[in-house]
This record gives structure tokens, C-alpha cells and sequence, in this order.
């Protein structure tokens, strides 16, 4: 189990890429009243359904809102932006299930991490290098501007931030 203090999530991996031989992996999010989404986003390469278990949820898909509530589930198909929230003043509980697993665990690892050790500003996200990154790492990208134009920033980002780094040491 991980937690964000910043956004007020939590997750506990249910089944992870390396247990389904990167098929799939499998968490259960909960969320707190006042839990937010650091920042819409597009995983190019992953399809991620949410199952809503408890709760209610405002999940927007390609500028378009829908209202889930338990039992009910909605299919984020691949390249496709998405944000979500809880909804209601109310917590709640989500089964997450993104189509190949592709690691995304370390993703989430490194992202609350940083989060627990103050390293994200007031919207959850860290620094623009962190995010190029991860991004490129896990093939993540922001709702806007165009993908190919973000792949590019983020490799001139990282190549930076790696030589910058190595200069230090």
C-alpha cells in the first residue's frame, strides 16, 4: 500500500505486471472527499478501465463527463485523455485495471514518493525534468500540448536534467 498525501490517494496493488507477466496490473484506489488528480493525462500504449466499488466518481474522457457509482465501469482506451474525481464530498474506492501492465507500479512508486517527501508543488506534480521522465519512462504524457511535441520537450528535458546532474557528482 502507498500513499499520496498531496492528493489524497492511496493505492494497494492488487495483482502487479511482474505477477501477470505484463498482461495487465491491477490496483485498488481510494480516495479521500477532497482527493484530486495531479494533472489529466494520456498513457499512449495502456488501456486503464475503472471499476467503481465504493463511492462516486467524475471521470472525464475526451472532454466528455460521466458520473460512475458502484458496479459500474468505464474503459479509458488507449491515447485517450482522462481526469478523474471523486464526487459528492464522499470518499471512495476504485478497482483500476490498466491493459498491458507495462510496470506502470513504478510509476506510482516514484510519483508518491516524491509527493511523501515534499517534492510536488500544491498540485501534485514535480519538477519538469521528473515529469519528462517519467513520462518517457512509462510513455505518459499530458492532456496538451500535441504528444509528439511533449516526447521532444521531455527528451531535451531528461537529457538536461541527466547532465546536470552528472556534473554535480
Amino acid at each position: 500500500m502507498i500513499e499520496n498525501p498531496v492528493t489524497g490517494e492511496r493505492i494497494t496493488f492488487v495483482r502487479t505486471s511482474e505477477q501477470t507477466g505484463g498482461a495487465l496490473a491491477e490496483l485498488d484506489l481510494e480516495l479521500s472527499p477532497t482527493a484530486f488528480l495531479a494533472a489529466e493525462h494520456i498513457h499512449r500504449s495502456q488501456e486503464e478501465k475503472f471499476q467503481v466499488l465504493e463511492g462516486r466518481i467524475l471521470l472525464r474522457c475526451r472532454g466528455e463527463e460521466s458520473m460512475c457509482g458502484p458496479g459500474e465501469t468505464v474503459v479509458v482506451p488507449a491515447g485517450n485523455p482522462h481526469a478523474w474525481a471523486p464526487h459528492g464530498g464522499a470518499a471512495a474506492r476504485v478497482r483500476i485495471t490498466f491493459t498491458p501492465g507495462a510496470g506502470i507500479e513504478q510509476f506510482f512508486d516514484e510519483f508518491f514518493r516524491l509527493a511523501r517527501e515534499g517534492r510536488v508543488n500544491s498540485k501534485g506534480m514535480p519538477s519538469l525534468p521528473v515529469t519528462a521522465r517519467l513520462g518517457l519512462a512509462h510513455d505518459m504524457y499530458l492532456a496538451g500540448p500535441p504528444v509528439p511535441l511533449q516526447r521532444a520537450a521531455f527528451r531535451v528535458l531528461a537529457t538536461t536534467d541527466r547532465l546536470l546532474h552528472r556534473s554535480d557528482t
